[in-house]
């Protein structure tokens, strides 16, 4: 009986016992299995391992627990010979799969396990699934199905108990031209009349199939095991039952994926009986796309009609946000209430496609998508959820770029067009009363969250709209998380700690990315808690964690060129606030020479980062920037000053592998004649690269304490010697 047509599988449910879906679907299957001429197998999934089915054929099937016990004996490619001839088909082409024989044996089942053994017998077998009223295991089947019958009576209790459930379908967005409405029994005593179940259903977006009437023969046929279509193939409800015959007759059977986002516990135990909602599913790699669609801009992920229908409906959104006056708020739980709202207009309209073709995980992946472009950053919004990741960069609408532990990936994120790239632009740079257009193609900005952003397009951006945005941690790093990290040695550590603590002037040295602001956050965490502190930033990114903190942040020009307020202009005015540690974000202009006068008059202690590569070229940054603010002095005076100011510098560095450690860490001692005098405290060394390409080295001290070790002393800290030894010191002292 076996053919080449697609395999259709059906499901069989309703809102509780009683409503007649285990006569409706076993007639059907002998129905279907002679019209089509291909074996029907029916899977009773029903966790008290009730056994009609097989009694109404007469046969004695194995159960989907005893298959998977066997499984465990065989290897898994023996799957096709072990279901092979097992399964016993009745006279009629109809075969039955109970979920088990005991309901010990339920709680061992899983989606994972049994999947595989659908798939298995669709390539022989239409299959049928009679599922009972429980939740998680109905929208198992539901994934999976083709078409379903819900099969109702015409009583106030079926029909309230189906509404609560269609609310929660559409809450998972199924679409609900999968749903075929029965209404079984319409004609018993009592029953509400046809025209007003019609009328329920119809608030509900859907009409029903058919009306099936009372058959006085089921029960009697029942109680001897004997089947309705095969004794009275002519009765009335046979006849109505050709309807549903005709329904499945007209599926379109779509290629199934064989997956399921139901837990084990909830499919076995029904633990989460409120449902969660499908989580978004891990994108694939970049690399796993085929070369032509990469090169073509295509997406292999999705229908080719998926982004039409994405700005179809996007304009019909955001109409309706106008109609009920829906607005974006600052506030994130108001935001949250939002976007149930939205999720439910995009639902709606998308139940209007009754031509559109998507399973539920598409249509999760669509409506996620569109709530995306309206209320966040469309195609990165995602990212910008993953804590991962440190750095996105969009190069282009096809080239969308992540940092992640240090390394660079292009991800399979794309956004339509250029157009859509400054669309985000817009919104990221609005709030803040800010525009990016022709007349200003360059913007920094900030996220809510603290990231920080860069917008720039043509005609500055030759290559089309690029944005950027840096990501930061909420909750800084600590210097544990940095030494297990191999950040930087535990001695190290222990010094900064205490050059801090003694109020030493510090700066941080690196490249761009070198994680100078995550070192700059975690020395701060060791100012004492009644130092007042000033933090001046161009983009606020440091979080401390003491109380007494001050936040100054840059301003740029407004739309007519006024209204800057520099770094510079914050430096000179937190000088006015009283502070006992400034704290400059970055310094990269003039302001480098009010910071080294401030630590010059009375401000020790402060902390500031800059962009060089090493301690040299940090010294050699500073006294251009100080130059650039007009300070007509002798280049000996401006190193003295440098000298005199500047006490520790501590050079960080990404390596090849994406790692990011502390380089080296410079006492700047004095000045002679024109040359600023250097000692390294502590360094690190690169040795190698393992097999992995991980690089190899050791951090080390260099044997020289600092000059200043004495005021250590002399400020009753303790910090011993050792600390500055080299390993040969070490050992020396040891044989000693």
């Amino acid at each position: 009986m076996e053919t080449s047509v697609a395999p259709r599988v059906i499901t069989f449910s309703g809102p509780k016992d009683g409503v007649g879906k285990t006569s409706i679907a076993l007639n059907l299957a002998l129905a279907w299995a002679n019209y089509q001429k291909r074996n029907v197998l029916i899977i009773p999934l029903d966790p008290m391992c009730r056994q009609e089915h097989a009694q109404f054929l007469g046969l004695n099937p194995p159960s989907i627990a005893e298959i998977i016990r066997s499984l465990g004996r065989e290897s898994a490619g023996a799957l096709g010979s072990l279901l092979k001839g097992k399964i016993p088909i009745s006279q009629w082409g109809v075969g039955v799969l109970p979920l088990s024989k005991r309901r010990a044996d339920v709680p061992k089942l899983s989606p994972d396990v049994i999947l595989p053994i659908f798939s298995r017998l669709s390539q022989n077998f239409d299959l049928f699934i009679d599922v009972d009223p429980y939740f998680p295991m109905q929208v198992f089947s539901f994934d999976i199905s083709d078409m379903v019958f819900w099969v109702t009576g015409s009583n106030v209790g079926g029909l309230h108990a189906t509404a609560n459930i269609f609310r929660e379908i559409n809450e998972l967005h199924f679409a609900l031209n999968k749903f075929e409405i029965v209404v079984n029994l319409y004609d018993l005593p009592g029953a509400i009349s046809p025209k007003e179940v019609e009328k329920f259903f119809k608030q509900m977006g859907k009409d029903i199939l058919a009306f099936m009437p009372w058959e006085d023969a089921l029960g009697t046929l029942s109680n001897q095991n004997r089947i309705l279509i095969v004794e009275q193939p002519n009765s009335q409800w046979i006849r109505i039952l050709r309807v549903l015959l005709g329904a499945v007759t007209e599926i379109k059977p779509i290629e199934k994926q064989w997956v399921s986002n139901l837990s084990s516990q909830e499919f076995s135990h029904g633990s989460d009986m409120l449902w969660r909602p499908m989580e978004r599913q891990s994108e694939a790699p970049a690399a796993q796309q085929s070369q032509e669609a990469k090169s073509a801009g295509v997406r292999t992920d999705v229908p080719t009609f998926w982004d039409d229908l994405k700005q179809k409906l996007h304009r019909d959104v955001v109409t309706s946000m106008e109609l009920e006056r829906i607005k974006i708020s600052d506030d994130g739980q108001a935001n949250q209430e939002t976007r149930k709202k939205v999720d439910s207009i995009i639902n709606s309209l998308l139940q209007k496609e009754s031509s559109v073709q998507l399973t539920r995980e598409q249509r999760v992946k669509f409506i996620n998508e569109l709530l995306d472009e309206i209320l966040g950053l469309g195609p990165i919004e995602e990212l910008t959820r993953d804590p991962s990741i440190t750095e996105i960069m969009v190069n282009a609408p096809d080239r969308v770029y992540i940092e992640r532990a240090g390394k660079l990936i292009l991800t399979k994120y794309k956004f339509r067009n250029e157009e859509q790239i400054v669309q985000v632009m817009k919104r990221i740079v609005a709030p803040l009363g800010r525009r990016i257009d022709e007349s200003v193609p360059l913007v920094d900005a900030r996220l809510k969250d603290g990231s920080r952003v860069n917008a720039i397009i043509p005609p500055l951006s030759v290559s089309g709209p690029t944005l950027t945005i840096r990501r930061f941690s909420q909750k800084p790093f600590t210097d544990e998380e940095l030494i297990k990290k191999g950040s930087v040695s535990l001695d190290c550590v222990e010094f900064m700690k205490a050059c801090v603590k003694l109020r030493k002037d510090i700066i941080i040295s690196g490249g761009t990315g070198t994680g100078k602001t995550t070192f700059l956050n975690m020395l701060s965490s060791y100012i004492p808690e009644d130092e007042r502190i000033v933090t001046v930033e161009d983009t606020a990114e440091l979080k401390l964690q003491q109380d007494h903190w001050v936040r100054l942040e840059s301003r740029p020009p407004n739309i007519e060129g006024k209204g800057e307020v520099t770094i510079r202009d914050l430096v000179r005015n937190c000088l006015r606030m009283r502070p006992d540690r400034i704290v400059v974000g970055e310094v990269r202009g003039q302001e480098a020479l009010d910071m080294l006068q401030a630590m010059n008059t009375g401000h020790e202690g402060s902390l500031a980062t800059i962009h060089a590569n090493t301690p040299r070229d940090a010294l050699t940054r500073l006294e251009a920037m100080c130059l650039m603010a007009g300070a007509e002095l002798p280049i000996w005076a401006l190193r003295e000053m440098i000298s005199s100011a500047v006490h520790v510098i501590v050079q960080l560095t990404r390596f090849s592998d994406g790692t990011r450690k502390v380089t080296a860490v410079t006492e700047i001692t004095g000045r002679e004649e024109n040359q600023i005098l250097t000692h390294d405290i502590f360094r690190y060394y690169q040795t190698g690269l393992d097999s992995s390409s991980k690089v190899i080295g050791y951090f080390t001290a260099t044997g020289d304490p600092p000059r200043f070790f004495k005021d250590f002393e002399t400020h009753g800290m303790r910090v011993p010697i050792e600390m500055f030894w080299t390993e040969e010191q070490k050992k020396q002292r040891l044989n000693k």
